[in-house]
């Protein structure tokens, strides 16, 4: 396994460097101040770690970095932020690590995106932060109908939906449509208004 951290901040990467050995014991492990320094590399990295300095404008930020060649990306943040996360999301980034995480989390966070998975947490505390939902409209709902108003609820696109779910974008529309005929609203703001609102 080969990995690239790359940050500006000496600290951040005599942080990040141990860490990344404790939790995935790589092969190879490149430290680089910047995306230019790892433009010439022969093979993909299996996992690039960025933490690019917040003075350049985010997604050239996120852009440079999907040049390198890496089967996997995390962003290095300083605190959850859900525009930034859903950018990084966007441009192909499996995760965001914010940089004070404890380091046993730390260590499962980046074993989870190494294995395939993804970690937005501001995703998953939006759904959390919903308004309890009512058993009349629930019940109009399927599991997967359910699902997918959540992540509406997070404001996340059919196509951010249908990742997530491993699902296709055609699946995603369908279940949209079922949720709109099954809460009487005519668009999506309106569905997820209705239902999380509901009080029937």
């Amino acid at each position: 396994m080969k990995v690239i951290v790359v940050s500006r901040r000496t600290e951040r990467r005599g942080v990040l460097l141990p860490l990344v050995t404790d939790a995935l014991h790589p092969e190879s492990v490149l430290a680089a101040i910047d995306l230019d320094a790892c433009s010439g590399m022969a093979s993909p990295a299996d996992l690039l770690l960025v933490d690019l300095p917040e003075s350049m404008d985010l997604d050239r930020r996120l852009a440079a970095a999907e040049g390198v060649p890496a089967a996997k990306r995390m962003l290095i943040v300083e605190d959850l932020d859900l525009a930034l996360a859903r950018a990084a999301y966007a441009h192909g980034f499996q995760g965001v690590l914010p940089a004070g995480t404890n380091p046993a989390l730390a260590i499962a966070i980046l074993k989870l995106v190494v294995a395939g998975g993804e970690y937005f947490p501001c995703f998953e505390e939006i759904a959390e932060a919903a308004p309890p939902l009512y058993s009349k409209l629930a019940d109009r709902l399927t599991p997967r109908q359910y699902e997918v108003l959540v992540q509406m609820h997070g404001g996340r696109t059919n196509k951010e939906i249908a990742k997530s779910l491993g699902v296709s974008i055609a699946t995603v529309k369908l279940h949209v449509q079922a949720i709109l005929s099954a809460v009487g609203a005519r668009n999506r703001t309106e569905a997820v208004s209705r239902f999380f609102n509901y009080r029937g």
